[in-house]
């Protein structure tokens, strides 16, 4: 295996080691590192990776700090809608679809 593909292995594996972490500021400490650490691996498939981290640092780590917090419900509502859309196809009144909608999603 290159070096650069053990460097690459050893970042994603830190990376891993933060999300399982379950203390928020560990993990605010881990994230600096492994970006830190990303930085000075000279990989560079990882130079658009750490532009988005680093502009949207905060936004990143929102999640590991309200992990309670999911928007998977709202992804359920909204894969139902998709699910029903599929099995209508044709449906030419578009009351009845929008009704269909409505009732299922209630």
């Amino acid at each position: 295996m290159g070096l650069w593909r053990r460097k690459a292995h050893f970042i994603k594996e830190l990376f891993i080691k933060l999300l399982d972490e379950k203390s928020y500021s560990k993990q605010r400490v881990l994230l600096r590192e492994w970006l830190l650490e990303v930085e000075s691996s000279g990989i560079k498939e990882f130079n658009a990776a750490i532009t988005a981290f680093r502009n949207n640092y905060k936004y990143i780590l929102n999640p590991l700090k309200y992990r309670h917090i999911s928007n998977g419900p709202t992804e359920g509502f909204n894969n139902k809608i998709k699910v029903l859309k599929r099995v209508s196809y044709g449906v030419r009144n578009f009351t009845y679809f929008r009704n269909r909608i409505l009732m299922v999603t209630a």
